[in-house]
């Protein structure tokens, strides 16, 4: 680091630590976005794969983030009990924030268990995010994440307050209603078809089936998706409109160095860790199946749901170009404190560590981002033209579906055709 600051700027181990945790949080948005539009969703394995990580991963770099933070003191020294303090403050903190979010869950669940045929639609639906900010609220007073208290708290909301059910059924057969009853049931909880989402509920509180009414269960989806699109478009915007401002201190070493340990770090855990998976994955199915020994291939995409998930090179090579940087990341280094000269607490390299992310993000959002549905396209996951014209179709037949024509059954073939395309992108398992 002395050699090469006499010619290039350098950053202390310390905010390179902290620079390294802020930066392996990913944001698989447009990756995720480009599957729903190929007609994958949450029952395909590599859409499973990429969003269960990108939670994993998010929850342990905002923890993570958090503890490394307090070493931002030039009075610190640093030795072992420094260490190991840091390391209990971390076990605390995501055990914590964990806790509070499952308990927020359950309480959720309660309510909305003695509340279910009592209040209306759009109570449901107010009543569900103020109960998803709760848990960060108070994992915020003690100075917990509230983040990882939030997506604990989405777990248990969504297994019993939404539930696991279906509901084309029961978005079908209010279909017919017009806006003016429609409107009236959400805010009065009259009018429409209600007859299957206000009856008193009297089963168990805490099981599959969901307690919100099937109005509230599906504009809570709408709304949630809203709320989500409003905030991403804001830290880009944001990101855009300062990036050449004076807060940023740019040099060209630090930026080429944080792009190549963004993108080398990813090409190089992916391959290992997806090692590691398919060989527990053989060694349970070897266990619970001696006839299958560890040397037989599995099928990327499993039978059942008990074969678990074998993890090929088609799918490590989208996870590669899914580890984008956004959001997240631009939010926490944000949250670097700046240095202070009576106190030596802060960092004085935050103008270069946020240049450092903001370039990180450019390059994995255009670069990795934009390539993503041509790396689709090329591996054979993306749907062919005939496909993606019918998937393109249907929601238009749908929106022009007549009175008549839906109490009669009609264009129950463009249904068939939507669900045949899904599955076909599902049961695709090599390239064209």
């Amino acid at each position: 680091s002395e050699l090469l600051g006499r010619y290039v700027s350098t950053i202390p181990v310390r905010e390179s630590l902290i620079f390294g945790a802020l930066i392996s949080s990913i944001d698989p948005i447009a990756v995720l976005s480009i599957l729903n539009t190929m007609g994958m969703n949450d029952t395909d394995t590599i859409y499973v794969l990429i969003f269960g990580e990108s939670l994993l991963n998010d929850g342990v770099a905002i923890v993570l983030f958090q503890t490394l933070v307090h070493f931002l003191d030039e009075s610190l020294v640093i030795d072992s009990d420094v260490v190991l303090d840091a390391f209990m403050h971390f076990v605390v903190v995501a055990l914590g924030s964990v806790t509070v979010g499952a308990l927020s869950g359950a309480c959720a669940t309660v309510y909305f268990a003695l509340m279910h045929g009592i209040s209306t639609p759009m109570v449901e639906v107010i009543m569900f995010c103020c109960w998803s900010f709760i848990p960060y609220y108070i994992c915020d007073m003690v100075e917990w994440s509230g983040i990882v208290a939030i997506v604990a708290n989405g777990f248990v909301m969504d297994l019993y307050v939404i539930g696991q059910k279906h509901h084309h059924q029961q978005n079908g057969s209010s279909s017919s209603s017009g806006v003016d009853d429609e409107i009236d049931f959400l805010v009065n909880g009259t009018g429409g078809n209600n007859s299957g989402g206000r009856a008193r509920n009297n089963r168990g509180i805490f099981n599959y089936e969901g307690h919100l009414s099937p109005k509230a269960d599906s504009h809570v989806h709408f709304v949630i998706e809203i709320f989500a699109t409003l905030m991403e478009t804001a830290i880009f915007a944001y990101l855009g409109l300062f990036l050449f401002s004076p807060r940023y201190h740019w040099s060209g070493y630090l930026t080429f160095i944080s792009i190549f340990a963004t993108v080398m770090g990813r090409v190089m855990m992916i391959p290992l860790f997806s090692t590691i998976a398919n060989f527990f994955n053989r060694m349970s199915l070897s266990s619970r199946n001696p006839r299958i020994s560890s040397s037989s291939s599995v099928s990327s995409l499993p039978i059942n749901n008990n074969e678990g998930v074998h993890i090929d090179r088609r799918m490590q090579l989208v996870l590669v170009f899914a580890g984008l940087r956004g959001a997240m990341s631009f939010a926490l280094v944000e949250h670097i404190p700046m240095f202070d000269t009576t106190t030596g607490q802060g960092s004085r390299f935050k103008p270069e560590l946020k240049a450092m992310t903001s370039a990180s993000v450019i390059f994995t959002v255009f670069v990795l981002g934009g390539a993503t549905s041509y790396l689709m396209e090329r591996l054979g996951y993306s749907l062919n033209k005939q496909q993606h014209d019918t998937l393109e179709i249907t929601p238009l037949v749908h929106q022009r579906k007549s009175p008549a024509a839906k109490r009669n059954g009609m264009f129950s073939s463009a249904n068939d055709t939507h669900s045949r395309s899904n599955s076909s992108v599902r049961q695709r398992g090599g390239p064209r």
